[in-house]
């Protein structure tokens, strides 16, 4: 075997995410469907001009987010497709989890809570940092 450097031709046309009109391909496409809907559902001049701007206005949003992520569509819905079974926060049967703390830690921190509700000259009502 020899030590030489190997090296391998890497392709930008590989690397690029695939985008139709600056936004995500699928999106595109379904933005110019429902523009194309709009039409067929009025068959008018006003329906023409309510699907170009339609068409317009969602396009550049999408070519906003693709900027930013180019595949920021699929992502989202990849994650709203398995929201059930990855939850964003932990369920009401799941155990409580005891943090180890040192029994010197778990003093001061008492002392810490207790000594800011603690303060004396003031008030039950008063607003605090106003003097009467």
């Amino acid at each position: 075997m020899s030590q030489e450097t190997r090296s391998t031709r890497l392709y930008q046309s590989m690397v690029r995410p695939h985008l139709l009109m600056g936004g995500e391909r699928s999106a595109t496409l379904l933005n110019g469907g429902a523009a194309i809907t709009i039409y067929f559902l009025t068959l008018s001049i006003p329906g023409i001009i309510a699907g170009v701007l339609t068409f317009t206005a969602v396009q550049t949003v999408l070519r906003i987010l693709a900027r930013q992520d180019p595949q920021m569509i699929s992502i989202v819905f990849r994650a709203r497709k398995w929201q059930d079974y990855y939850p964003d926060a932990p369920s009401l049967d799941a155990p409580v989890r005891e943090i180890p703390v040192e029994k010197s830690q778990q003093a001061s921190i008492w002392n810490q809570i207790l000594s800011r509700f603690a303060k004396k000259d003031r008030k039950h009502a008063e607003p605090a940092g106003i003097p009467e």
